[in-house]
């Protein structure tokens, strides 16, 4: 099995850096209306982010493994949800693409990406999330 490991440190405030354990890190912080500084993505924006990514990723290979040569390629991911809610209510993807090939090819290409993106699995098919707190308390 393999393992996929993210750490998020608090930096102050509202911010943190998080990485990916290999070599790439990312700033999240929250806007200046909800208390941060404004200086990266919010952790909710970061996975819409992440979204949108892996679906050209897939989008892209599917399509070079296929020998089918994009000449444009733009997914965009919109997230719905309430002002104050914490959790999205929907998602809107769009794939704006174009390429040496029929539309029905193209569309064939969305329907294998979106069957094998792990990314809009997790949004399709929440997996479970198990937690281990651990506290200490600092006088």
């Amino acid at each position: 099995m393999v393992t996929i490991k993210a750490t998020a440190k608090w930096i102050g405030n509202v911010r943190s850096v998080v990485d990916n354990s290999r070599t790439h890190s990312i700033i999240c912080d929250l806007p200046k209306e909800k208390g941060g500084d404004d200086t990266g993505p919010t952790a909710l924006e970061l996975a819409v982010m992440a979204l949108a990514d892996c679906a050209l990723t897939i989008y892209a290979d599917v399509a070079k493994n296929s020998k089918i040569e994009l000449t444009n390629l733009e997914v965009v991911a919109e997230a719905e949800k309430a002002a104050e809610a914490p959790k999205i209510t929907g998602i809107t993807i769009k794939v704006n693409v174009s390429g040496k090939a029929r539309q029905a090819l193209l569309e064939a290409i969305w329907r294998r990406t979106e069957a094998n993106c792990p990314v809009v699995a997790i949004f399709k098919d929440p997996i479970p999330v198990k937690v281990e707190l651990n506290t200490e308390t600092v006088q």
